[in-house]
């Protein structure tokens, strides 16, 4: 049996169903696998094979008394995003009946919290911290059955493999180091059967979001502190070494360390960036040592901040001619994908941007892009698709603001046949299987309706999807790039948009910075926007006196405003020049967004442009106005202003 809703999972036949399948199943005769989920009848295959006794009745400890504090110690990390995150929520779970449960990676539990009415319940079964739930030590349940899967699930009364763990239903979700995606450890809400409602799954997945949220802060502060120390043992000089963190991820390295790591022996994979595997979590010469015949344990040194070892520099010696030709050749950096390249040549005050978008797109992880309505976030999103790993799929785009909510949701998830009123016959696929083997472009994010963002991020979480009216879940593989104006990070402080779901798709964040702190692009863009708007017509040029009021204009609109001012000015043109009677009304009469009044840059010039219109129509100042695209009461101020008589 596939996945089943949560009100049938709950239902009283189902769990009595599961019940007798399991006492047929424990004592090894025949059962009907259809009538239990797949999720849990696999979960007990695995337990009957690592030999876990389905009568146990507490699970094991395999922490005890003041070993539960080195324990929370050697878990530091995930475990100050527990105590930073919990202990505000704990209050409002008072006479809730349920209990909030952390545990670390292999399944031992690091913290049981909530409602007090049932500690002494919980302590009885072994649900405290130092026991062990992982699936081979106390069979199916939420904590270890989620580790086992790495995703998040629910694990109801009787679907439990020990007796232990029946009388409870558990919903858990895996929380992932925010940078190598491993599993650091678990959330677990765990009550009654009748204390499951559908709020315990949002519940769960928020305050996931909030504890990976939580260890990107600290950990990019972690980061930062090592560049720190790294670049104050380096002192500026052209050397070769590498910047590894305590866990032997490589955090930073000099221009001059790629290179050198290639002719020590280590591939070129290796080299620029993916030497990072160290066992156990820890950095050791001999592990070094054994990436490749090349290198050396001493050429290892830690890094140590208040008698702690907080990471190490890797030295790579290097002849001398070697480092001037590793110099030599970073003066000139490598062209950019052509995707990239194209949009270099239109902005390339965007050079650092396009190239950390160009990393980005090696990658398959979701990419959310902010920055100002009308900068190019989808033309920059479609360069990422084009030089990226899905590049051989479709490009889906989807405005979340443009579509009413019942719409969106069939457009994003489809749905089966007669799922709704008006279904199409056959069911539909959503724009998420139209996307599979591509990406799928979510523009306006920031306005996605709230209660679609859980099943967004389900999607997201699990690499499945699941129609509208079906049960059955369907497997895609894509990518998710994201775009948005608005400032989500304000938006999830306020409650606007979801914690979890802003931190699953912010995994590689670019801000496209708005045209008017980027003056220098607008000669550029201007000269292609032309060339595109003219195509095989003859090309035509702006003025001096335009360019002049371009560079000063605030464009809150941006590129996208910049075009539509050209697409106007062009058919309007009667000679190769667009000239300043060309320029829409609002761009003349603004006073600039940036603080810049254009009045007092364009004054000398307006007057001769009202003279030329009025000249050039005979003095008939209607004709003037239509030409010059603005009323004749507007035609009048200008003469006004400009004292012409």
């Amino acid at each position: 049996m596939k996945d089943i809703p949560l009100a049938q999972l709950c239902s009283k036949d189902y769990i009595r169903t599961v019940g007798r399948v399991w006492e047929r199943f424990v004592t090894d005769r025949p059962v009907d696998d259809a009538v239990v989920r797949d999720v849990v009848i696999e979960s007990w295959r695995r337990c009957r094979q690592s030999g876990v006794d389905p009568a146990t009745r507490s699970a094991p400890l395999r922490v005890n008394g003041a070993d539960v504090d080195r324990f929370q110690l050697r878990h530091a990390q995930f475990y100050a995003a527990v105590r930073a995150c919990v202990p505000p929520i704990v209050p409002y779970l008072k006479g809730s009946r349920i209990i909030l449960i952390t545990s670390a990676p292999d399944g031992t539990l690091l913290s049981v919290d909530g409602d007090p009415h049932l500690t002494d319940r919980l302590a009885a079964d072994h649900i405290v911290p130092g026991a062990a739930w992982h699936e081979c030590s106390s069979g199916t349940n939420a904590v270890g059955t989620a580790l086992a899967l790495g995703r998040p699930l629910h694990i109801h009364a009787e679907e439990h493999f020990c007796e232990v763990a029946k009388p409870w239903s558990c919903t858990a979700a895996v929380v992932r180091d925010p940078f190598d995606r491993r599993i650091v450890g678990v959330v677990d809400i765990t009550g009654p059967p009748d204390t499951v409602n559908a709020q315990t799954w949002p519940f769960v997945m928020s305050l996931v979001g909030q504890l990976q949220g939580h260890l990107q802060k600290q950990a990019l502060a972690k980061r930062a502190r090592l560049i720190e120390l790294f670049e104050a043992a380096i002192g500026g000089r052209e050397t070769a070494a590498v910047l590894l963190d305590a866990q032997g991820r490589v955090i930073a390295r000099t221009a001059q360390a790629p290179s050198a790591l290639r002719e020590h022996g280590l591939s070129r994979t290796q080299a620029m960036g993916e030497l990072v595997a160290a066992p156990h979590g820890s950095v050791e010469p001999k592990w070094l040592a054994s990436l490749a015949p090349g290198i050396r344990a001493e050429w290892l040194s830690p890094l140590k901040e208040d008698g702690q070892c907080v990471g190490a520099i890797l030295h790579l010696p290097t002849t001398s001619r070697r480092q001037r030709s590793t110099s030599h050749r970073l003066k000139t950096l490598p062209p950019l994908a052509p995707a990239f390249q194209r949009l270099l040549q239109t902005s390339p005050s965007l050079e650092s941007l396009l190239r950390q978008a160009e990393r980005f797109a090696a990658a398959s992880t979701p990419l959310l892009l902010q920055g100002e309505t009308g900068t190019g976030k989808d033309m920059l999103a479609r360069a990422v698709h084009a030089a990226g790993p899905f590049h051989a799929g479709p490009f889906v785009p989807v405005n979340c603001a443009a579509l009413p909510r019942d719409i969106l949701a069939s457009e994003l998830f489809g749905h089966a046949e007669g799922a709704f009123t008006g279904a199409r016959r056959g069911g539909a696929r959503g724009r998420f299987e139209q996307a599979n083997g591509g990406v799928l472009f979510l523009d306006e994010i920031g306005d996605m309706p709230a209660d679609l963002q859980p099943y967004l991020l389900r999607v997201l979480e699990e690499g499945a999807v699941w129609r509208l009216g079906e049960a059955a879940p369907r497997k895609i593989a894509m990518r998710v790039i994201a775009a948005t104006n608005r400032p989500l990070a304000k938006d999830v402080a306020a409650g606007r948009f979801r914690a979890d779901l802003y931190h699953r798709l912010n995994v590689a964040g670019l801000t496209v910075p708005p045209l008017r702190e980027r003056p220098g692009d607008i000669p550029p863009l201007v000269g292609h926007l032309l060339r595109d708007i003219a195509g095989a017509a003859p090309p035509v040029q702006i003025a001096p006196e335009v360019m002049d009021v371009f560079l000063h204009y605030g464009w809150p609109g941006n590129v996208r405003e910049l075009r539509n001012c050209l697409e106007r000015m062009v058919p309007l043109a009667t000679d190769p020049i667009l000239g300043l009677e060309l320029l829409p009304t609002a761009i003349l009469e603004d006073e600039s967004p940036c603080g810049l009044p254009l009045a007092s840059t364009i004054r000398g010039a307006e007057r001769q442009m009202v003279l030329a219109a009025i000249r050039r129509e005979g003095g008939n100042l209607s004709r003037a106005a239509r030409s010059l695209g603005i009323a004749r009461t507007t035609l009048y101020r200008h003469i006004r202003r400009c004292g012409t008589d």
